[in-house]
């Protein structure tokens, strides 16, 4: 993680990380690690656990596997109007500058898609910002108008999606 970066409380849904120095736009916010699981490996991990990783391609995800690992997870919350996005599979990059303060969030439908052998997913969203779509699901990347906005911040696999 950018040294720029600190994990702290959010006081309203536990941790997230925040910029405890300015972030100029494009910089290296996190390289994302752990190990390679399948989708359907992943959805059958502790409820605790199971939504911690990455997914980096339509059949597999990164992340963690032991619930001793929790602590060391990244931390990076949604929102629908995220400040970082990715840059390839690994890499989480400022969409734009973000103040000190500020707390780092992506937009998951830049990650999700439906993967074969798993179930829908569907979660509530807290993120309350004025565009807030209520509700996350792994079809969001599908969605015309977050294609537009998020072009070139999607998880590689998904923009080539998008492309084709």
């Amino acid at each position: 993680m950018n040294p720029k970066l600190e994990v702290r409380d959010t006081n309203r849904y536990g941790k997230g990380v925040f910029a405890k120095k300015n972030i100029g736009a494009n910089e290296k916010l996190c390289i994302f690690g752990g190990y390679i699981k399948s989708t359907s490996e992943e959805e059958g991990l502790p409820k605790k656990i199971k939504d911690e990783g990455v997914q980096i391609s339509s059949e597999f995800a990164l992340g963690i596997i032991k619930e001793s690992e929790l602590e060391d997870s990244s931390f990076f919350n949604h929102s629908c109007n995220p400040n970082a996005g990715f840059n390839g599979q690994i890499f989480l990059v400022s969409m734009r500058k973000i103040p000190k303060g500020e707390q780092v969030t992506f937009d998951y439908a830049m990650v999700l898609s439906k993967a074969k052998n798993t179930k829908f997913y569907k979660t509530r969203c807290y993120c309350n910002s004025r565009n807030c779509r209520k509700f996350i699901t792994d079809n969001d990347w599908k969605k015309l108008a977050l294609q537009k906005k998020y072009n070139g911040y999607f998880q590689w696999y998904l923009q080539e999606k998008i492309k084709n």
